[in-house]
This record gives structure tokens, C-alpha cells and sequence, in this order.
């Protein structure tokens, strides 16, 4: 059995990554802060009280890490893996996700303040007390995501296909249908 690497961080002394995939590794208390990750396997990796502040990750494949506590405030991540990852305490706020596979992934009390969302799979994900305040989401398939106690106030959906988009129990989506199909005055639903 593999055993599993721990790094330390040591204040004052940066971090060096010279393999091209070090999965099952912990990142623990470590400031990775406008670091850039590129072409590298980090999968089953976690990463604790990690800052990662304004850092790059492109082409990186982060399926199945764990993100606990940490700081990726204002990071860039693109063309890159976090298929089943387990993310809480984080956060993301003002990050830019672009080509992304977030599929099967869990989300738990993570800030998405002001984070953009372009061309992102969140098929299957599940998302739980996470404010999303003005994020934006372009090209984004949350086919069968689950979110659940999230601040989605002022939320606005256009040119999306809405086919049963469940909230609250209410098939928004028919409803949405309806409207367009104009089997449903709008007017007189909202008025009585």
C-alpha cells in the first residue's frame, strides 16, 4: 500500500511540486498563494487550511481530493478535473472556473461570492449552505445537481433549458413552459 505524503508548511519557505502526479498526498496548513499548477495529477489529494489565494490551475486533475477550510479566493481554474470531490468551508469568493468536470461532486458551505462559471459540468453535483451572490454561470449542465439551503436571491435565468427544474417541491420548469407556450397567463398567475 502506498503510503500517504503530508506537507508542512514552513513560513517563509515555498513549496516545491517536482513530480508530475502526486496523488493521496496532504496539503496541510500550507500557503500555495498565486501558485500555478499546470499538466499535473492531483487526484485523491487533500488539502486543509490550504491558502491558495489568486493561484492558476490549468489541465490539472483534482477527481476525488478534498478541500477542507481553505482559501481559493480569486484563483483561475481551468480546462481541468474535480469529478467527486468533496469541498466545505471554502472559499471561492470572485474565482473563475472555465472547462471544468465538477460532475458528482459536494459542495458544503462554500462562498461563490461573485465566481464565474463558464463552460462547467455540475451533472449530479450536490451543493449545501453556499452563498452564491452574484455569481454567473455561462454554459453551465447541473443535470440532476441537488442544491439545498443556498442564498439564490436575485438569481436570473435566461436561454436555459429549464425541463424539470424542481424547487421547492414546485415544477418550475412546466411552469416556465406553459408561460412560453402561452398556456399560462403570467400576469394572473402572479395576481390571482
Amino acid at each position: 500500500m502506498n503510503e500517504i505524503r503530508t506537507y508542512q508548511h514552513v513560513i517563509g519557505e515555498s513549496l516545491k511540486i517536482s513530480d508530475d502526479s502526486i496523488p493521496d498526498a496532504e496539503f496541510t496548513t500550507v500557503n500555495l498563494e498565486r501558485a500555478a499548477f499546470s499538466n499535473l495529477n492531483l487526484s485523491t489529494v487533500t488539502f486543509e487550511k490550504a491558502n491558495m489565494e489568486c493561484a492558476e490551475f490549468k489541465d490539472v486533475d483534482l477527481n476525488c481530493c478534498s478541500f477542507d477550510k481553505a482559501y481559493l479566493d480569486n484563483s483561475v481554474i481551468t480546462e481541468s478535473s474535480f469529478a467527486n470531490a468533496v469541498v466545505e468551508n471554502v472559499n471561492m469568493e470572485r474565482a473563475k472556473f472555465c472547462g471544468l468536470n465538477m460532475s458528482a461532486a459536494t459542495f458544503k458551505g462554500i462562498n461563490f461570492r461573485e465566481t464565474s462559471f463558464n463552460e462547467v459540468s455540475l451533472d449530479d453535483s450536490k451543493l449545501y449552505f453556499s452563498d452564491m451572490l452574484n455569481a454567473s454561470f455561462e454554459k453551465i449542465v447541473l443535470t440532476g445537481s441537488k442544491f439545498k439551503e443556498c442564498d439564490l436571491k436575485n438569481v436570473e435565468i435566461t436561454e436555459s433549458d429549464t425541463d424539470g427544474l424542481i424547487i421547492d417541491g414546485i415544477d418550475v420548469g412546466a411552469i416556465i413552459k406553459a408561460v412560453k407556450e402561452k398556456k399560462i397567463d403570467i400576469d394572473s398567475l402572479l395576481n390571482g
